[in-house]
């Protein structure tokens, strides 16, 4: 990893560090602007970070990031991607190839997880490619067409008692 990168990785920590630990509104707007020159730098783009209620969004011309409290499914989420109930707890989009990967903890089994994400993505039309069980987590892969493709992990969180299921989804032209 290039300083440039390692840099952005380190400032992103940092600030999702102030935003747990219950920074000042300064702090958090010092963070802010910190966040955003390191990201601007390392990716020569316009960048906006926000840091509000537990919550921080970062939005730069090829995707955005949100992680914390009260997270939200993005607007332009596939709509035939099933999304269990849960607590959304981070949720990133790449403009570059239309991906996105959302993690939600959701208070159900990971067996009973599995089971409705193998009926409801077939439901939708997607197709089964991968079926992997280990011990308290499983993972699943979908293809839809020649170009869509939809990863789910699935594990369990013994500290929680909840399950925390990632959707990853993307479309890729070079796929064939």
């Amino acid at each position: 990893m290039n300083n440039k990168k390692r840099f952005v990785v380190i400032a992103i920590f940092a600030v999702m560090a102030l935003v747990i630990s219950g920074a000042s509104g300064c702090e958090k707007k010092i963070a802010e602007k910190i966040t955003e020159k390191a990201i601007e730098g390392a990716s020569n783009s316009g960048v906006d970070v926000d840091l509000d209620n537990d919550q921080i969004t970062i939005n730069t011309n090829s995707g955005s990031f949100q992680a914390g409290e009260n997270v939200t499914l993005p607007d332009n989420f596939p709509s035939d991607v099933y999304v269990i109930d849960g607590d959304i707890q981070s949720a990133i989009t790449s403009a570059e190839n239309g991906s996105f990967s959302v993690s939600i903890e959701s208070s159900d089994s990971v067996s009973e997880v599995q089971a409705k994400y193998t009926q409801q993505m077939a439901d939708e039309g997607w197709t089964s490619s991968l079926t992997m069980n280990y011990g308290d987590s499983a993972s699943l892969g979908f293809t839809k067409g020649e170009t869509r493709t939809a990863t789910i992990i699935i594990a369990a969180n013994n500290d929680t008692n909840k399950t925390t299921v990632s959707i990853t989804t993307s479309t890729n032209e070079d796929f064939n």
